[in-house]
């Protein structure tokens, strides 16, 4: 896609749970607010708003559920110099990118469902399987009429319940009316669909093909990035092919899995990523990976049980400060809706306080936080408790998408609230070290320092602050050192030091030092 697309998807873990995903400024100070903030004890935290006739203002980051891999944090990683085998090694932690066995070239995707009637247009001369041949520029007409197909148009016939349309062999790509992209690999297959009209799926389709056809990130953005989104791509995919069942297809061409697009998105550079990691895939124990990601994590993923139900290994929550680099328009975002409101959205008259108590998961996030609703009274009363993913989808589904709120990683208004207080940690199994050195000679700026992890390398982070100008540098220490220099300009920065342990992706603050450049 042009533009990155609210991401991904259902996946299935290893022990078959369903992982269902994922794939805004109206403010009002002038009304009085009354905040009061609770710190979390053993039970968890709350915030509580109250006000008469108050405005209650959601102050929230990121898009989507935030497990696995940050298409925009992938973007910021690729520009800031890291490869796609860092990047999927940050936010699939433990997994490793290798060639896969076997790679499965009849994908079956379901482009459209429940349709009466579909509209085909040919470019060039088309075989339709069993009616015949459909000159460039005809279009075509298939309409469901009882348990047959009515055609009508440049090709007339009555069929049964499935036709096989030749892409492969076409004179170009053919158009299909919903979800209205073109398509130019494999077969269009119409049929019945048992839920009422007509579905059309796209099957024997070559694996690079089908990636070719999605519409997941945007073709400009950093190589790395986009090579990093086609082994993710491919990864989920061929999971979801391995567990095939009796269905006539393996995957939605839609957000609830990936964005099949057919030929919209087939720009150079996004195909020369996919060509690039051909056979690649994302492996942990030597098994696939649920690739699961999605649009933005808003600075920091968020553990696969808090969104789903599952505890995956290697869906940890990660801090991903390059989620709010190159202008990513989710970075932080703001919703402002009044007592009136949420009191009809939730029938509880007028609503006069929102409180968010824990638990929170390891990003902020309010999935599975308990949300308690008081108003007026109304038809469910006077208070109302509802899960963080069942407020926001409350809220969703009554208002325009440019006022939905586009993740569960929000405040209320813009009382801060940490999450609870993680278990004890013996300080011997966590990354650990200091900076010993932090100077410049001449333009030359060296800070180094050690670093160490009892369950191997870790990561740190040189994060170098002058005025508005800001520059992050990742190095993975070695032999319990590390040492970063770079030249730069005349002025007085700020250099701050974090090293994250593994493999919880825990930052631990080393401290910072004020380097002067001459």
């Amino acid at each position: 896609m042009s533009i990155p697309r609210l991401h991904v998807s259902a996946a299935t873990t290893q022990d078959n749970t369903t992982l269902h995903p994922r794939r805004i400024k109206l403010l009002f100070p002038w009304l009085l607010v009354v905040v009061s903030l609770a710190l979390y004890g053993i039970s968890g935290g709350t915030t509580a708003v109250s006000a008469q006739d108050a405005t209650f203002t959601f102050n929230g980051s990121g898009w989507g559920h935030a497990v696995g891999m940050s298409q925009w944090g992938a973007r910021g990683m690729a520009a800031n110099g890291s490869s796609f085998n860092d990047i999927l090694g940050w936010y699939y932690r433990g997994a490793a990118v290798a060639p896969a066995a076997t790679i499965n070239n009849d994908l079956r995707v379901l482009v459209a469902e429940k349709q009466s009637a579909f509209t085909l247009t040919t470019s060039g001369s088309t075989a339709f399987e069993g009616i015949g041949w459909a000159p460039g520029g005809a279009t075509v007409t298939a309409t469901r009429f009882g348990n047959n197909i009515a055609w009508s148009g440049g090709l007339t016939a009555v069929t049964g319940g499935t036709v096989d349309i030749q892409l492969w062999s076409a004179g170009g790509p053919l158009k299909l009316s919903t979800p209205g992209y073109s398509y130019r690999y494999g077969m269009l297959r119409i049929s019945l669909d048992p839920a009422g009209g007509l579905r059309a799926v796209v099957w024997g389709l070559p694996m690079q093909q089908y990636l070719y056809g999605l519409g997941e990130m945007s073709s400009s953005w950093p190589i790395e990035a986009l090579k990093a989104q086609a082994t993710a791509g491919r990864t989920f995919a061929q999971k979801r092919i391995a567990v095939r069942g009796l269905a006539d297809f393996d995957l939605y061409g839609s957000v609830l899995h990936q964005s099949y697009t057919g030929t919209k998105y087939e720009v150079a550079n996004w195909q020369n990523a996919v060509n690039a990691t051909t056979n690649q895939v994302i492996t942990y124990n030597s098994q696939l990976i649920d690739a699961v990601y999605s649009a933005s994590s808003g600075g920091h993923t968020e553990n696969s049980e808090y969104v789903w139900v599952s505890q995956v290994p290697y869906l940890r929550g990660v801090p991903d400060p390059f989620d709010s680099t190159g202008g990513n328009p989710h970075a932080a975002w703001s919703r402002a809706f009044s007592g009136t409101e949420l009191g009809s959205w939730f029938g509880l008259g007028t609503v006069t306080s929102v409180q968010v108590l824990g638990p929170l998961g390891a990003s902020g996030r309010v999935d599975k936080a308990t949300i308690r609703v008081s108003g007026t009274g109304g038809p469910s009363g006077t208070s109302r408790d509802l899960t963080g993913t069942a407020f926001r989808s409350g809220v969703n589904s009554k208002v325009a998408s440019n006022r939905q709120l586009m993740s569960t990683r929000f405040t209320v208004n813009g009382s801060a609230v940490a999450p609870p207080p993680a278990a004890p940690t013996p300080s011997n199994s966590l990354a650990s070290g200091s900076i010993t050195q932090a100077a410049a000679a001449g333009r030359r700026i060296t800070v180094s320092g050690q670093s160490s992890d009892p369950n191997g390398p870790p990561l740190v982070r040189v994060v170098s602050t002058m005025g508005s100008v800001q520059a992050v540098r990742d190095y993975r220490s070695a032999d319990g050192r590390f040492s970063v220099s770079w030249d730069g300009t005349k002025g007085t920065r700020s250099v701050c030091v974090t090293v994250f342990d593994e493999p919880s992706g825990q930052g631990i603050s080393l401290g910072c030092r004020d380097i002067i450049v001459k």
